[in-house]
């Protein structure tokens, strides 16, 4: 949900204060994660798509993880047969190919560091 200042300099202060407010109290968790294109239009363009729900959760070895899963206009998870599949399959689909059907929920999404921006207000 946008937030109700109009400003995009006050959203970026703000936001930049709440990534700052993170790192403070987190200084060795990681301080994002990598999005691919590919991966949000192979969650997006399933039929039913209105957007994307992100779950926080933790992995065998206690990492952090995001997993992204589409919702749909009630906003309840999109979730197919086959159930979750990896965000690798996701970006395997390229040059306007048809998206897998199966792509429901992304689970592979590198996190920052390695995967980082060029120092910025966001992640300094």
């Amino acid at each position: 949900m946008k937030s109700s200042s109009t400003d995009p300099s006050s959203e970026l202060s703000q936001a930049s204060q709440w990534t700052r407010n993170y790192r403070n109290q987190h200084p060795d968790a990681p301080k994002g994660h990598c999005i691919k294109k590919q991966q949000l239009e192979a969650i997006l363009n399933q039929p039913g798509c209105e957007g994307i729900r992100v779950y926080y959760g933790l992995d065998e070895q206690g990492n952090r993880k995001l997993i992204l899963v589409g919702i749909d206009a009630d906003e309840n998870d999109i979730i197919t047969e086959t159930g979750i599949t990896s965000a690798l399959r996701a970006a395997e689909v390229t040059d306007g190919a048809s998206e897998p059907s199966s792509t429901s929920v992304v689970t592979d999404l590198p996190p920052c560091p390695p995967c980082c921006s060029i120092e910025n207000p966001l992640n300094s």
